[in-house]
């Protein structure tokens, strides 16, 4: 019996030193590749439209004074000259709208201005512009 008891730590070992191998072979033996760079991308990308006011091709909307009197003016005018040679129907407060294709955009007395069909509309007297995505 006492060769037995003795024999307990050798077989420990050897079984602990073979469970140990099989558990290795099923280890990764590189670690894997980081996510961040592929979420911080695809987060910039998801961002950036959000930021962007500019019209693409192909695309038509609607904005309200609300929403461009929360742009900044660089943002603003960017968005603006985004609508050269887009028909725009721009409506003032009273419920007037204006129609035509865009012009250009200027400052008229330090406040932006869409000429649209050569009429001179300031931003600040619209409530709303909507666009298509082409001249009709």
């Amino acid at each position: 019996m006492i060769p037995a008891i003795l024999a307990a730590p050798l077989v420990q070992g050897v079984v602990g030193s073979v469970i140990g191998g099989v558990m290795s072979a099923f280890t990764p033996s590189a670690p894997e590749p980081s996510t961040s760079a592929t979420f911080d991308s695809q987060f910039n990308r998801a961002a950036a439209p959000a930021a962007s006011t500019a019209v693409t091709p192909g695309m038509a909307g609607t904005l309200r004074s609300t929403e461009w009197s929360q742009m900044s003016d660089t943002d603003a005018k960017t968005w603006l000259t985004s609508l050269s040679g887009r028909h725009v129907d721009a409506t003032d407060a009273s419920g007037r709208t204006v129609s035509g294709v865009v012009n250009g955009v200027q400052l008229n007395g330090g406040v932006l201005s869409l000429n649209i069909g050569g009429q001179l509309v300031n931003l600040s007297q619209l409530k709303q512009i909507s666009w298509s995505s082409t001249a009709i």
